[in-house]
């Protein structure tokens, strides 16, 4: 159903029209994250089956219809999509560039954090500058907070056991913690799916009213 302000005023086969090309833009729009998805995965096919100078070949080449940075990060995105449940729809409008960065982070809490941020905006994008600024507060949480925190619980005069089971049991608790994070994440994107699922339902049944 539309919002009644955009079919204010409007004839009935003008509301029918209006309503039909929105559904018709969604879907296609829907679709081009799920391109996006393919073709990461495809180019991806084609790197670990190909001579490596021949992959690189194919970049330089031109046969491409886009350019070899965007191969590049399309490729390196595809380890990360192939294993993140972060729908087709959520992916239309982020670059390629910013999927490359994401899949290219290495700290495992980071990229949960930016993945949970993905499916927050519900496909409305997630532009560059947003991912800069998170890398940014991450980078510098991690070189001043995070590091006096640990030091803080740590006697100076601490032996190596000692440090080496205090520092365990901060990597542990980092990982309990990532471990949540995954959770609330495929937690939040099941959500999104059952309400995408009834949604299509009603819509189903809106349907059959106004063909009975």
């Amino acid at each position: 159903m539309l919002n009644e302000d955009v079919i204010k005023g409007m004839f009935p086969n003008q509301r029918d029209d209006i309503k039909r090309n929105v559904a018709l833009v969604n879907q296609a729009w829907r679709t081009s994250g799920t391109a996006l998805r393919a073709c990461a995965f495809t180019l991806n096919e084609i790197k670990e089956n190909t001579p490596k100078g021949n992959w690189n070949a194919l970049l330089e080449s031109g046969d491409l219809d886009f350019s070899k940075a965007v191969a590049q990060d399309l490729v390196a995105a595809h380890s990360w999509l192939s294993s993140s449940s972060i729908p087709d729809r959520f992916l239309a409008n982020i670059s390629a560039r910013t999927l490359g960065t994401v899949a290219r982070i290495k700290d495992p809490a980071v990229k949960i954090r930016v993945t949970e941020k993905i499916v927050e905006t519900e496909g409305k994008g997630f532009p560059e500058s947003e991912l800069k600024k998170m890398l940014k507060k991450s980078v510098k949480v991690n070189k001043t907070k995070a590091g006096n925190k640990a030091k803080k619980g740590l006697a100076e005069d601490a032996s190596k056991e000692d440090t080496i089971v205090y520092y365990t049991k901060i990597v542990d608790d980092m990982q309990a913690q990532l471990d949540r994070s995954a959770d609330l994440l495929k937690k939040s994107v099941v959500a999104n799916q059952l309400k995408a699922g009834e949604i299509a339902t009603l819509k189903e049944q809106i349907k059959d009213l106004k063909a009975a």
